[in-house]
């Protein structure tokens, strides 16, 4: 075989030799919440509105430090909107929040147990 017949693969080829832990961690780190494009009250509020109609589930996040590392997205359904405020049943919670604490929200179509 002459040596311009060898394929490289990249680094596909030193893929077995990562350990478990550091795999695993690597996967952790990419499901981790990036920072969303804020999005303008008017948007935010055309969602929310399609959100209530359709009884769908929201996913938003919210306001923070910039250096911070953003939290994890708030996925419930809105229960209830009381002035400025919003109730949002996530999980067994009910957390309520401030509509101007909202950058960016979006309908969470159906996910499928496989994709989660």
């Amino acid at each position: 075989m002459a040596s311009s017949d060898y394929h490289d693969r990249g680094m596909k080829k030193w893929g077995g030799f990562l350990l478990s832990e550091h795999t695993a961690k690597m996967e952790a780190e990419s499901r981790l919440p990036m920072w969303e494009k804020p999005m303008d009250q008017e948007s935010i509020y055309r969602v929310l509105h399609q959100v209530i109609q359709h009884r769908a589930i929201a996913v938003i996040q919210l306001y923070k430090e910039e250096e911070e590392a953003p939290d994890a997205y708030i996925e419930g359904r809105i229960v209830a909107v009381e002035g400025d405020w919003l109730h949002v049943q996530a999980g067994n919670t009910m957390q309520v929040i401030d509509l101007e604490m909202i950058r960016f929200v979006k309908e969470r179509g159906y996910q499928k147990w496989y994709e989660k």
